[in-house]
């Protein structure tokens, strides 16, 4: 399978225009096809002369280019390592990892600093179209779900160990569904006669509750809650952003591109947060907290794809970009 097909990055001109500034090392913390960890080492590649440069306050800039890839999907990385990155300038790092755990990979390469941090939280192209993998709601498919394929607990597997409270908190939390109560009891209620393997055995359960005609928008959000809940996904977003800070050289950049409310509304709040000077009660007259300035938001507002680019990647009709530079400043 060619990289083209395997995966089309999304925001791909924005991330090089908002992300890439001067040489030094990027993180991709989520390498899947590949497609914007390439377009980065090129982007750094053609702005090679900037290397070494000093910033606004007479600081040296990394001068180690390197490039670090970062996935748990073992078929990611066997697929990145056949890719070419000659005559691109730069040392190429591949790692299998969750991006929550970046800090362990720079430290067993013997990097403290880095002049971005990347991380696309989507589900890649390969991952959704092969339906052995479980991330598709429209064709028959085992309830798999799992980015890391070595891992224990598949979909079907949460679904037949969780409980009936604990899975309507998941649905009411990570699948934002209304009456998740209802839809858990439901599914509960069918497994006690009948198992839930595949896709097809959880849309039956659900016509049997709701009718044949289930709406695609309520697939959409279960599919969504479960494979947050199989993957960790929030819980390793939240380990990420709070690593983050600490590993980034001043003006480096962090950018996330998210796809849907629950992430983008964790990245922005964070971002704002450590974007904040005082965090003091608005009626003390004097700053006690002396909370230090840590970001400065690059795009105040998410950016989106554009009406081309969903034309021609429907996928890319969801995706938020939001990017902050390191400061450095302390108020």
């Amino acid at each position: 399978m060619s990289d083209s097909v395997y995966h089309v990055p999304v925001l791909l001109n924005e991330v090089l225009e908002l992300f890439v500034t001067v040489g030094g090392v990027y993180v991709d913390g989520t390498l899947g096809g590949g497609g914007h960890f390439r377009a980065i080492a090129a982007a750094i590649s053609r702005g090679g002369s900037s290397w070494g440069a000093t910033s606004s306050n007479g600081a040296k800039l990394l001068k180690r280019t390197v490039l670090v890839g970062i996935d748990r999907d073992r078929e990611s990385l066997d697929n990145a390592r056949h890719a070419i990155f000659d005559g691109i300038g730069a040392e190429v790092i591949l790692e299998r990892s969750r991006f929550s755990e970046f800090d362990s990979v720079l430290k067993k390469h013997n990097i403290d600093k880095v002049q971005g941090l990347f991380v696309d939280l989507g589900v890649s192209s390969r991952q959704i179209d092969v339906p052995e993998r479980g991330f598709m709601y429209m064709h028959d498919s085992p309830l798999d779900m799992r980015m890391d394929t070595d891992g224990d607990t598949t979909a079907a597997r949460f679904l037949e160990e969780c409980g009936e409270v604990e899975l309507a908190r998941v649905l009411e939390e990570y699948g934002e569904i209304r009456n998740s109560q209802r839809m858990a009891k439901a599914i509960k209620g069918y497994m006690k006669h009948g198992k839930i393997h595949t896709s097809a055995d959880l849309k039956a359960c659900l016509a049997r509750e709701y009718g044949p005609h289930v709406k695609i928008q309520a697939l959409a959000k279960l599919f969504q809650a479960l494979r947050i809940a199989v993957n960790g996904e929030l819980d390793e977003l939240r380990t990420f952003l709070d690593k983050s800070v600490k590993y980034l050289a001043e003006g480096g950049r962090l950018a996330v591109i998210s796809y849907h409310s629950l992430e983008d509304r964790m990245v922005k709040e964070f971002f704002r947060t450590a974007e904040e000077a005082c965090v003091c009660p608005p009626r003390q007259p004097v700053c006690t907290c002396d909370k230090p300035v840590l970001l400065r938001r690059v795009n105040r507002k998410a950016v989106t794809a554009s009406s081309d680019e969903i034309s021609l990647n429907p996928r890319s009709r969801s995706a938020r970009l939001r990017v902050a530079v390191r400061t450095g400043v302390c108020q």
